[in-house]
């Protein structure tokens, strides 16, 4: 007899599981594939420079239209959290100010709220929805779209960035000691001398022939821009400037991480993944009823929904941040998905509680759910969650105190600097 009542005991805890329920969804995203930011080998992007691709703009879309499978009322695999017509009360966007992660967004936001979605005009509005400007066209206009505010009804998603220099979260302004930090160790062969060593003897030389440049003037304080070059080439199926073994290939890929982790300290990556993670967090608590910081996300509201459109340079730094214990990340995609979701269980006694117990946080590198340290299992519950932050030893306050401990130094390339960071 014992048999049937441990089986309908695991019946009952998955039961429970499967009707939990979705209260907020976070994204933090690398923009989608790219044109190389320098040499293209003779090819030519249509677009420009660092701009992205069709294949990019695709990318995004698709991450949309699966989001909005999962997220959006009515669809068939929907965890019913946003309404399927866009609200700006539900949904917040942020992106760098950098056009292909602002681009992705946009891109993004078409998949999730896609063309017919957009709330249309009364009939008697046509001929009111007309601007204070002399319209050639109008009557083909209005004939043409009927009912649309748009065509084929658009529906326009607000996408926030500011300045590099002002944006206190997800950019580097607001930031002084690390931005300061980041000049110091860029260009100081001593923090990147154990990488040269490393990285020298199995790759410089096929890199060197590849931009038809001699090994001597490569170092891996200075090579970013080539292996940069080759991640985007790669992925566009351009023609190959160097045939690279697959061994070769590997090495090249696993270059990415090595050059973007060393340009910070350990106290400068905790405060650059925490500008993430304390407004996702302090939104967790919003959703759940608990006293939240009110300031921080004074910008913000209180959606359900928060995308953060951004690099795989700030993604490297956070993933190493987060540090889950089953995964060991050796690249950053094009259009990587890190999303953090808080569910609330679904039992009588959590039905109206903003109490700890009753929720849990997933966290999805790519799909694939992340067991973070501190947390007992995938399914991480917010008590655990919430120490495992709280255990770097970092407040919010004490972040913006140690931000502004220096004066931002008379740096002669910061533009350029930014853009290497971005």
């Amino acid at each position: 007899m014992r048999t049937p009542k441990f089986s309908l005991a695991i019946l009952c805890c998955f039961f429970v599981l499967a009707q939990s329920k979705l209260e907020f969804v976070a994204e933090i995203c690398r923009h989608g594939a790219r044109a190389p930011e320098g040499d293209t080998f003779g090819i030519e992007y249509e677009k420009g420079p660092g701009m992205l691709t069709p294949s990019g703009f695709r990318q995004h879309l698709m991450i949309g239209d699966e989001l909005r499978n999962r997220y959006v009322k009515g669809m068939d695999k929907s965890q019913n959290l946003l309404s399927p017509i866009f609200n700006p009360e539900e949904v917040y966007v942020r992106s760098t100010q950098v056009k292909r992660t602002i681009q992705s967004a946009y891109s993004q936001l078409l998949g999730m709220f896609p063309l017919g979605t957009a709330e249309e005009l009364r009939f008697y509005q046509i001929d009111v929805a007309i601007p204070p400007l002399e319209i050639s066209d109008l009557e083909d206009i209005t004939t043409e779209l009927g009912i649309d505010a748009i065509q084929e009804g658009m529906q326009p998603v607000p996408v926030k960035n500011y300045g590099e220099y002002i944006d206190s979260l997800i950019a580097y302004g607001g930031c002084p000691y690390m931005m300061n930090e980041y000049y110091r160790r860029i260009d100081d062969p001593k923090v990147w001398q154990e990488y040269d060593d490393h990285f020298r003897p199995l790759i410089f030389s096929q890199i060197a022939k590849a931009f038809n440049l001699s090994e001597d003037d490569l170092s891996f304080m200075t090579i970013y821009k080539y292996p940069d070059s080759l991640f985007a080439e790669e992925f566009e199926g351009v023609l190959k400037r160097y045939n690279f073994t697959e061994e070769e290939w590997s090495i090249v890929r696993s270059m990415q991480i090595p050059l973007f982790l060393p340009r910070l300290s350990s106290l400068s990556r905790k405060i650059l993944s925490l500008r993430y993670i304390f407004p996702i967090l302090e939104l967790m608590k919003s959703r759940m009823g608990q006293d939240y910081n009110k300031e921080l996300l004074k910008t913000f509201g209180t959606p359900k929904f928060l995308l953060f459109s951004s690099h795989d340079y700030q993604l490297s730094h956070i993933m190493k941040f987060l540090n889950p214990e089953n995964l060991q990340l050796e690249h950053i995609e094009f259009a990587s998905v890190l999303i953090f979701e808080l569910h609330r269980r679904d039992t009588r006694v959590c039905k109206d509680s903003s109490e700890d117990a009753c929720f849990y946080v997933k966290v999805l590198y790519n799909d694939v759910p992340l067991k973070l340290p501190s947390c007992s299992s995938v399914d991480c519950s917010f008590n655990e969650f919430r120490g495992y932050i709280e255990s770097f030893g970092m407040t919010y306050d004490q972040m913006i105190e140690i931000c502004f401990s220096e004066e931002l130094l008379d740096i002669p390339n910061y533009d350029e600097l930014v853009q290497l960071i971005l």
